[in-house]
């Protein structure tokens, strides 16, 4: 079996070092797909490192810029961003039949139309897995968390690569399940999402000095809400209290640096039009209100407006 990750981000390097070794027992090929050159000979050459407390994890996984040197792909791993994820289906054409399981793994919600439009089988999956990038091929872990796969179509049996994926992922030590809808664990994904990254990269904090400031907490409250009410709208099934879930998450990842703020150290493209942006416009296209949420984004993309773009 042929994996093929696509993106070296934070949690691509996480997945790569762990799915590594567990594949290569069973003589099967994880390949590392990045649009970088530059970086792909770089951690090529250097290998891919995991630090957790005082324990480093590494892996070498092959590692390439140009898809047309990977013998076939059975599995697609899509670890970019979600603004990334059209380019990114693009450039892996060429790895791409009618069979190929292609896993999107996209904060926010911007990323579904794509996986549904392309070649393949889509499945979209959401993780809480928690990583921070500190240079190209290294990453600090940030705590264990349970990734969810579900096929796009509910009516669709799992396939059994899909079968295959999540038993992988259990097997590396990784907590991971299937389930029939998937739309619920988005959308709360998405609740904390809105709650915690615009926040956490407009004052520059980790996540757990979101809820030691009362305006801070209020300000979570008033975009999640207006969230649940784009969700309820939409007639999604909550399964869960989206406050008290983000609040827990936030105490749980206290010392994390979202990905959002991670972007904004590195002056990078932020996800922010796919959560926060994401609600503006729903909210738009369903006529309800979003301030909160719309100034939220204003705000980032001010950030945003002041640096140069980093590939």
């Amino acid at each position: 079996m042929h994996i093929v990750l696509v993106g070296p981000g934070a949690l691509g390097t996480l997945l790569s070092v762990r799915l590594a070794p567990p594949l290569q027992e069973k003589g099967d090929v994880l390949f590392l797909l990045d649009h970088n050159p530059e970086r792909a000979r770089k951690i090529s050459r250097n290998g891919l490192a995991l630090r957790e407390n005082n324990h480093i994890l590494t892996s070498n996984p092959q590692v390439t810029a140009d898809p047309r040197t990977i013998p076939g792909c059975d599995i697609l791993l899509l670890c970019v961003k979600a603004g990334d994820v059209t380019k990114a289906l693009q450039d892996a054409a060429p790895l791409i039949a009618n069979d190929t399981l292609i896993v999107g793994m996209q904060n926010g919600m911007g990323h579904l139309e794509a996986l549904e439009n392309t070649n393949g089988i889509g499945i979209a999956a959401v993780s809480s897995e928690g990583a921070t990038l500190e240079a190209p091929g290294k990453v600090i872990y940030g705590g264990s968390g349970i990734t969810r796969f579900g096929l796009l179509s509910t009516s669709m049996p799992f396939p059994e690569s899909l079968k295959t994926l999540v038993a992988l992922f259990i097997r590396a030590g990784l907590q991971a399940e299937l389930v029939r809808n998937i739309q619920p664990y988005l959308w709360e994904k998405l609740f904390v999402n809105v709650g915690i990254n615009a926040l956490t990269a407009i004052y520059k904090r980790k996540n757990g000095h979101l809820l030691t400031s009362c305006s801070l907490r209020s300000t979570m409250k008033k975009a999640i809400a207006e969230a649940v009410n784009i969700a309820e709208k939409k007639n999604i099934h909550l399964t869960c209290d989206p406050i008290a879930l983000t609040f827990s998450i936030c105490r749980r990842t206290k010392n994390n640096v979202s990905s959002m703020l991670q972007d904004v150290y590195n002056k990078r493209p932020t996800e922010i039009n796919a959560i926060n942006g994401y609600i503006v416009s729903e909210g738009k296209r369903l006529g309800i209100p979003t301030p909160v949420n719309a100034n939220l984004m204003r705000r980032v993309r001010e950030i945003e407006r002041y640096w140069p773009v980093v590939i």
